[in-house]
């Protein structure tokens, strides 16, 4: 049995988490990888912070980060501070010294992934993050083996348990979005300042990641067209959950042709489709594809546990590799030139919701749907476009506060013939 040493940067949740699974898992991870691991170093930022957990007799606490990414011994830094900047120097330094690397930092791969991974490729070692996305949901094997050979058409996401949570408590709970995430930041569902969970920036991050492997396409999530859970009203759930729907923040990504079109925002989701039905912390991915169409992977898409899982399988991965002298290859080898693009420019249905008044507007809507009290008037449109929204939007807004949310799976999308 070979012996391969690790470092691990960060003892947080995560951190702890893998500290923990490495012990209480020790006798089928030998037995699986025939591999006898063992945790040389962990780097902290305070060594005398109080801790729940015990690390293993040999194992050398530090604060000193050069430490463990200077041990000559350890093969594989695992990576879980959760910082960018720091995390993108740590890895980069751990790569030189030609060590493999696993992380969860979303945030950084959605910046720097594709440079990093070349990096680690032009060196000779693996670059792996399969906790990355949906914590212990293991998509991104899915995409990049049990589908690699499948044509993935679309792929749509629950994946911020944070922002799930809250709207699960807003519909169940009938809670306020205040109370919802007070409750949720009691809980250690979300941060002191949840700006990246409910303002969908985080769900932004990990699109762009999913969009890597689904389509061979790193997307910019400073440039995707991005909405929020925190401006929803009491009138919107409602309306949804009287028209049959359940308002989520979808992430999405559709390719047509040439084209990837996306969008990352509140969503209404028919009560019938199984990503209605997900609630709590609890994460989701649909993929369609050509071969296998319809598929749905849930599971937590958070907590120290399953995402310290997917840390110890990208472990016994990189584990691999070593034995076989077979390190850096890519995590993800698809590559496709696609165009970006915004679904929210494409014709689809809207919920449509009217404040300060509770008859239908005067209009040539067909509405499919309506429901009103003194308080609001709300509407389902049939499929219209964005320039026919916009103008719906100007005519009631002249005289009320309006807002609107797009209906999944009503977009409609034709192929734009490109100009030679």
């Amino acid at each position: 049995m070979r012996t391969i040493k690790i470092g691990l940067l960060g003892l947080g949740t995560v951190g702890g988490g893998v500290v923990k699974l490495l012990q209480e898992h020790a006798a089928k991870i030998e037995q699986t990888t025939n591999v006898h691991f063992i945790l040389k170093r962990v780097a902290v930022a305070h060594l005398n912070k109080p801790r729940k957990f015990s690390l293993p007799e040999e194992t050398i606490l530090t604060d000193q980060i050069d430490e463990v990414l200077n041990d000559p011994e350890i093969q594989i830094i695992v990576e879980t501070m959760g910082t960018i900047n720091r995390a993108r120097q740590a890895i980069v330094q751990a790569i030189y010294n030609h060590k493999s690397v696993i992380t969860a930092n979303k945030d950084l791969l959605a910046i720097d992934g594709p440079k990093l991974a070349q990096l680690a490729k032009s060196r000779h070692v693996d670059f792996l993050y399969e906790a990355s996305v949906a914590g212990g949901i293991p998509i991104l094997r899915v995409l990049s083996s049990s589908l690699v050979t499948d044509q993935i058409t679309r792929v749509s996401g629950i994946i911020n348990g944070t922002a799930n949570y809250i709207l699960s408590a807003m519909v169940s709970d009938n809670l306020s979005y205040d109370k919802a995430l007070m409750n949720a930041q009691q809980k250690g569902y979300a941060e002191a300042n949840p700006v990246n969970d409910v303002k969908g920036i985080d769900a932004a991050n990990k699109l762009s990641i999913l969009s890597q492997f689904a389509f061979g396409k790193a997307l910019d999530p400073t440039n995707l067209n991005v909405r929020g859970i925190d401006q929803l009203t009491s009138a919107q759930l409602a309306s949804a959950k009287q028209f049959g729907y359940t308002i989520k923040l979808l992430a999405i990504a559709k390719r047509l042709s040439n084209r990837l079109y996306t969008s990352v925002g509140p969503t209404l989701v028919d009560n019938n489709d199984q990503l209605a039905q997900v609630n709590g912390v609890q994460n989701a991915i649909a993929i369609e594809s050509n071969a296998l169409g319809s598929s749905v992977y849930t599971g937590p898409g958070a907590g120290a546990k399953p995402t310290a899982n997917s840390i110890l399988s990208d472990l016994a991965a990189a584990a691999n590799d070593i034995l076989n002298y077979d390190c850096g290859n890519a995590f993800n080898n698809y590559h496709s030139e696609l165009t970006p693009s915004t679904l929210n420019n494409a014709p689809q249905s809207y919920l449509i919701t009217i404040y300060g008044r509770s008859t239908r507007p005067v209009d040539s809507i067909d509405w499919q749907n309506e429901t009103s009290n003194h308080n609001y008037w709300s509407g389902l449109t049939p499929v219209i476009s964005h320039k026919k929204l916009n103008l719906l939007l100007e005519t009631i807004g002249n005289d009320f506060a309006v807002s609107y949310l797009p209906v999944y799976g009503t977009v409609k999308l034709q192929a734009i013939k490109e100009v030679k």
